[in-house]
């Protein structure tokens, strides 16, 4: 509806010099009209353009990058789905992808259950200068995969390494971790455990920082145990915690690649090849980059369905009690 605001002549003026002004408000703009309104967020669009350019480069740009890849061949010839399609025939891609699943069942809920107990540790009254013991334990963390794996390598070592001097005291006769193929999956989820538990100790130890403590002084007046309290009321609180613990534990196991390139470097055999050492050895070794960005694909889609069921299942919303 129109309002008119009819504004009085001045005195010696006459009535025809009254005019009439329109005070509707402009019509409502669309959301995508309103931000490339470049006349009115001037300074909003110069400050978000950078970063926009930034993402498209780093993230948009490969992705569609390697769909091309995928789409054709080394000679640059449009071949379609069979990059994929020779994937499914590959029986080096599958033992791959099986040895990263594996990887990842066996470190995920280890990680989760040594960064919990370190959290809860931490966490609680008993542990005195608490920056102290959170600077010790996210030590691995800061070690890149490669000093890690060669410090592993060295203390896997059959007669010089640290992990041998227990069994010989005990009259084992020492393990060649690195040689067989079930010793070296074990040496390698014991490297993947020690480096990434520190992560999972950061995200859960937050999450106990935010559960209130008043809760558990009224569990303690109900007459709860701690193990109800624990159950009951701290694990629905730092379930999004742990979903996140969950998705970030899964994607750095099942990833890895500089451990294994310090430590048996696919080997023995291709007992040790998982996804990432699969997509190196075919890009940089055979080269051949477009048949390895298939499996890229499938690696992207593994991570997708996982964090897709870990968010599912432990990212649920606290419920009144």
């Amino acid at each position: 509806m129109t309002v008119q605001q009819t504004v009085s002549p001045l005195p010696g003026q006459g009535a025809s010099s009254a005019n009439s002004v329109n005070t509707q408000p402009p019509p409502p703009q669309g959301m995508w009209s309103e931000l490339f309104n470049f006349r009115d967020n001037r300074l909003g669009v110069m400050l978000i353009v950078p970063s926009l350019l930034a993402l498209i480069l780093v993230q948009f740009y490969p992705i569609v990058y390697n769909f091309w890849l995928i789409l054709t061949s080394e000679k640059g010839e449009w071949i379609g789905l069979a990059n994929l399609s020779r994937l499914t025939r590959d029986t080096i891609f599958h033992g791959a992808l099986i040895f990263s699943l594996k990887m990842g069942i066996v470190v995920v809920p280890m990680c989760l259950l040594v960064g919990l107990g370190l959290a809860l540790l931490v966490h609680s009254d008993y542990a005195g200068r608490k920056a102290i013991w959170i600077s010790i334990l996210i030590i691995p963390l800061m070690v890149s995969e490669i000093v890690a794996g060669m410090m592993w390598k060295i203390m896997y070592h059959p007669t010089l390494g640290l992990v041998n001097v227990p069994l010989t005291a005990l009259g084992i006769e020492p393990i060649i971790w690195l040689v067989k193929a079930d010793t070296a999956f074990i040496a390698l989820c014991v490297v993947e455990v020690w480096r990434i538990s520190p992560l999972a100790f950061l995200l859960l130890y937050a999450g106990l920082n935010q559960v209130p403590r008043d809760i558990y002084e009224a569990a303690a007046v109900d007459g709860a145990t701690r193990w109800r309290a624990f159950w009951d009321m701290t694990l629905p609180y730092i379930r999004p915690m742990f979903a996140i613990a969950t998705i970030l534990v899964f994607v750095w196991s099942t990833r890895t690649i500089g451990t294994i390139a310090a430590t048996t470097q696919g080997g023995p055999g291709r007992a040790t090849w998982n996804l990432s050492w699969y997509i190196y050895g075919m890009s940089f070794q055979r080269l051949k980059p477009h048949y390895a960005s298939a499996a890229v694909l499938v690696m992207l889609l593994m991570t997708y369905i996982a964090g897709t069921i870990f968010v599912r299942y432990l990212w649920v919303e606290r419920r009144s009690r």
